[in-house]
């Protein structure tokens, strides 16, 4: 009977020695990181993603009355930014720059300006339903911005998940 209690209690002592690492495991270890999209007015998560350093992102508008195709492109720093890498529209004028201290060049009737390398913590959006169009991660479409109400004001980050327990 002695023995059994002292199993009993090695047994209890263990399991509150390894408490600390397994609530850290469930709950607060790093596990990944995620692009999400939040409705700033009301902070409600729109979608999220996998996403991770060195992943490419890239933004599809349409520009003013004249219908201007503008896109955007860019890359998760490691520091979980993104770097804005190159634009390219068809057109200048009303907005839209008509030089930039950047690398440009013509291609299929796109003016891209390159090299960029403008760093955003985050990405701010007041939608059109009618004008933003598509995000893609690593050149798959994830989100269509028409989808939303017209005048959503949206963010864009990339955020550290934790806690292996609840991972979805």
């Amino acid at each position: 009977m002695k023995e059994f209690f002292k199993r009993r209690l090695t047994m209890a002592v263990l399991l509150l020695a390894a408490a600390p690492a397994l609530v850290w495991w469930a709950f607060f270890m790093p596990c990944g990181t995620q692009l999400r999209l939040t409705d700033r007015t009301s902070g409600t998560v729109i979608a999220q993603w996998p996403a991770a350093a060195g992943d490419k992102l890239s933004l599809e508008i349409e520009h003013s009355f004249e219908h201007i195709p503008w896109y955007e492109f860019y890359t998760v720093t490691d520091d979980l930014h993104f770097n804005l890498d190159a634009i390219a529209v068809a057109g200048y004028g009303a907005g839209i720059p008509a030089e930039m201290d950047v690398p440009t060049r013509i291609e299929d009737g796109l003016v891209w300006m390159e090299d960029i390398n403008s760093d955003f913590p985050t990405l701010h959006w007041i939608t059109s339903n009618r004008f933003m169009k598509t995000f893609t991660l690593n050149g798959a479409e994830i989100f269509d911005f028409r989808s939303l109400p017209d005048a959503s004001r949206v963010q864009a980050e990339i955020i550290m998940t934790r806690g292996y327990l609840f991972r979805g």
